[in-house]
Formats: C-alpha cells, structure tokens, sequence
C-alpha cells in the first residue's frame, strides 16, 4: 500500500469562505503581527501535500476543478522531470497552484536543478525522501544554502516509508529521515520554512518538541497516522501539550495554541483530499482546538508564508 493508500472515512466537507489578500513578502515577515485573527473570517485551504501524478491524464484539469470546488491551493510536489508542464501551470493559476519541485538530493547535478527550479518560478522543494544519508549530512548543505537564499519552503518526509519494490534490494531506510534531523537545518538555515511530512510517524513527539523550540519548523499529519489513531485522537493533547505556558517562541499570528504548529496536508489521490481534511477536524474535535487555530491549520499558515494572491 502506498503512502497515499491509507485514507479515512469520506464525508462531506465544509467549503471555506474567500481567501483574504496578503502581500507576497519574505518567509516570515508579517507572520507574527501583534493583532489576533481570532474574529477574521476563514481563508482558504492550502493544502501542503499534493502529489503531481504524471501517469494520469488530465491531472491539472482535475486539480483545478477540486481547488475551485474546495477553495483549495495545492503545494504541488513536482518530479524534476515535469518541472515546466507544472511551472505554467501555475502561472496560469497562481491562486490553485504553487510549484514545489522535487529533486534526488544525491544526485550529481542536484545544485543545478534547484537553481533551474528557482529560475522558472518554483516556491520551494518536496516531497525530499529515499535520501542515501541523514538529512542533516553536510554533503546537503549546498542545497539548504540555495533554499536559504531563496527563503524557500523545504517539505522532508519524516518517519515510516514505504516500500516500492518487496522483492528486490533497496538502499532506504526510514532511520535517515527521523525528525530529528530537521533541528539541525531549522537551525543552521533559518531563512527555510522546513515542513516535516507525516509529523515524524511515529516520533511524534520528536516531531512536536522541535516545532516547539523553532518558529520555522512545521509538520503535517498526512499519511496513516489520523486512520491508526481515529480512536484516540484526544492523545495528541499530551503530544501538543504546551498551550498554557508563556512559550517565547514566535507562533503565526501569535496564536498560544500548540496546534498551530501543524499544517494541513492531504498526501493522497485528488478523490481523497475532502477526506484527510475531514480526518484533521475530527482531529480538531477531539482536541478542543479554537477556531482561530484551525483556520491556521487549514490554510491560514501557509497562505502567508507564501504570500498567496487573493
């Protein structure tokens, strides 16, 4: 079963009302002002996790349908290969698309197709995964410079990987891409907004302890892990368990709830992206979370990390 295989329950969602205009500014400026969001209305859904399948005929078209049906934009995680058909695509339609590229971060010529990536408009990188060393090995660091100047969005996988091939050798394993390891890039590059796939799967708390301390770190909750937990969701209060304190790190919008470092990423097929999105509400639900904070989950954070247009 693929990454993308493990879905909840569909239902029927919410359609989230206009998105609001923010200036397309550096990473974090204008992310914490020192006014609440608390009675603004809700943005639109960014979703962080969307894979561009190439082997599927009229992907983009379905793609645009969904982000109009939803008020949805799509962090559109593209093979290097499909740099251009993606990178038109969303100059075409900046408010559904933004162009993230994925690249092999061992590959001999890795540099140069993240320059490339930058050059024709691309706001980031990702998925990064099936590294051959931890992501924190200094033979990356080239990358992280690039990612660095650009202020880029730098989505890893975290935690538990699939298996593409059961019968043949494989140089993967999840241990390279353990959480941890983004600590070390939050801090030596602090102008990447890292973004840690899965929430570290099953190093939560791993995953939520260095979110704590790095006002640049944030993870989704895609993959398995809200269809593993469904029963016992509330268990993510002892995860995220700092929202009463006077934490000194600066949050979005300075919301105090530790939710806040999540945002929304589906990870599955378009038919599947209405359901992860039901999965984070229940997860909401069963946590108590504000609504303030949920509408930074579903789209609030990343609409103005990426400056997207109205």
């Amino acid at each position: 079963m693929s990454r993308r295989g493990f879905l909840g329950a569909a239902g029927k969602t919410a359609v989230m009302s206009r998105a609001r205009n923010f200036a397309k500014l550096s990473p974090f400026a204008g992310l914490f002002p020192g006014e609440t969001a608390a009675d603004k209305p809700a943005g639109r859904m960014v979703d962080m996790h969307v894979h561009f399948d190439e082997k599927k005929p009229g992907f983009i078209d379905d793609l645009l349908r969904l982000a109009d049906r939803m008020n949805l934009t799509a962090c559109l995680l593209t093979p290097f290969a499909h740099r251009r058909i993606v990178a038109d695509a969303a100059k075409e339609h900046p408010r559904q698309i933004v162009p993230f590229g994925f690249v092999d971060m061992d590959a001999p010529d890795v540099v140069r197709q993240v320059e490339e990536l930058h050059s024709i408009g691309f706001r980031g990188l990702g998925e990064l995964e099936f590294v051959k060393k931890p992501y924190n090995d200094q033979s990356y660091f080239p990358v992280y410079e690039l990612a660095n100047r650009y202020g880029w969005l730098v989505l890893f996988h975290t935690g538990i990987v699939l298996r593409k091939n059961f019968d043949a050798p494989e140089d993967v394993a999840s241990g390279r891409m353990r959480p941890i390891f983004l600590e070390e890039i939050a801090r030596r590059f602090p102008k990447i907004t890292v973004v840690g796939a899965h929430c570290g799967n099953p190093e939560y708390e791993w995953a939520a302890e260095i979110a704590r301390w790095n006002p640049n770190v944030f993870f989704d909750l895609s993959g398995s892990t809200l269809t593993k937990m469904h029963g016992r969701l509330a268990e993510f209060q002892q995860i995220f368990w700092w929202s009463a304190l006077n934490w000194s790190v600066k949050t979005p919008d300075n919301d105090p709830s530790a939710f806040v470092k999540l945002v929304f990423g589906s990870d599955s097929d378009l038919s599947g992206v209405e359901s992860v999105a039901n999965q984070y509400r229940a997860l909401f639900d069963a946590c108590d979370i504000p609504d303030r904070t949920r509408n930074m989950i579903m789209g609030g954070t990343l609409t103005k990390l990426l400056g997207l247009p109205d």
